[in-house]
């Protein structure tokens, strides 16, 4: 019965002997393998990085071996590369941000009396940048003068005035705005005061449009919104223009004073204007362009 016993312990033994061999085994092969490969890595260090030496020796030779004139003629050929990149980036850009336009003029509220007709900004001149510009319309488009022009405000959610078409020729208009000194054109406030734009005794500020004779005691205040009436002929009523930035200041018990100037900021930026709406009264709906 003895011999069995023993053979079974030493089986058990031999099993326990090649478990520890082989996670010994493993345990040298893993830590061989690390410092193996910082000194394989170390060794064949120079020859790995033959390629990339001698590609870059080469490079340099190739540009030493070039004139001045060869080399200023690859210089000037690498500006002129970046400078056409630089034009197309900002021709993307620019396409980007004409297509944000049209989709904002696209989904304006259409209204029951007008029809839209979209035109590009073609031409400014540079002594009257805000006050006229010519436009780009369609032949036969039913566009006359005096219709009203309009633009998508900052958020996109309503049109504001830009002006009126004063002339108009067979494939362009020109819009005067109300920046000009020859539109004036009444415009209500909250507090129920009206005034006229382009007029009164303040002094136009950059950016900011003079109005005038607004009514003392009707209490508009600088901040109030100003809005188109509809008293002047072909403007409907209703349309943004623009804040009122300043007012003179009148003490009514001691001033006869019955009407006060003041400026007005635009609603739209006039200096960036690239498309607006310019709206044709539909057929039948009595409205006057």
């Amino acid at each position: 019965m003895s011999e069995p016993g023993k053979m079974s312990d030493r089986k058990v033994f031999f099993a326990a002997s090649v478990v520890l061999a082989l996670i010994l085994a493993f345990a040298g092969y893993r830590a061989l393998r690390r410092s193996a490969g910082l000194l394989l890595g170390d060794f064949f260090y120079p020859y790995l990085a033959l390629t990339r030496i001698v590609s870059d020796t080469a490079a340099r030779q190739s540009l030493l071996l070039l004139s001045r004139t060869e080399l200023a003629s690859k210089t000037e050929s690498l500006i002129q590369e970046n400078r056409r990149l630089k034009a197309e980036n900002q021709q993307l850009r620019n396409l980007a941000s004409e297509n944000r336009e049209l989709r904002i003029l696209a989904h304006l509220p259409a209204s029951p009396q007008w029809s839209y007709a979209p035109a590009q900004v073609l031409l400014r001149d540079p002594l009257f940048w805000r006050e006229k510009f010519t436009v780009s319309i369609e032949p036969d488009s039913g566009i006359s003068p005096g219709a009203v022009v309009l633009a998508p405000t900052g958020d996109g959610g309503e049109a504001a005035l830009v002006g009126v078409v004063s002339r108009v020729g067979k494939r362009n208009a020109e819009v005067e705005t109300i920046f000009s000194r020859n539109l004036r054109l009444s415009v209500a406030f909250p507090g129920g005061g009206n005034g006229f734009l382009n007029a009164g005794e303040r002094r136009a500020l950059p950016g900011t449009i003079p109005v005038g004779y607004i009514p003392v005691n009707r209490g508009a205040a600088p901040g109030d919104p100003a809005v188109t009436t509809g008293f002047s002929a072909g403007i409907p009523s209703g349309l943004k223009v623009g804040h009122l930035t300043t007012l003179d200041e009148v003490n009514p018990n001691f001033s006869s004073t019955e009407h006060v100037s003041g400026l007005l900021t635009p609603e739209l930026d006039f200096d960036n204007l690239r498309f607006v709406l310019i709206a044709i009264p539909d057929s039948g709906s009595g409205a006057r362009p």
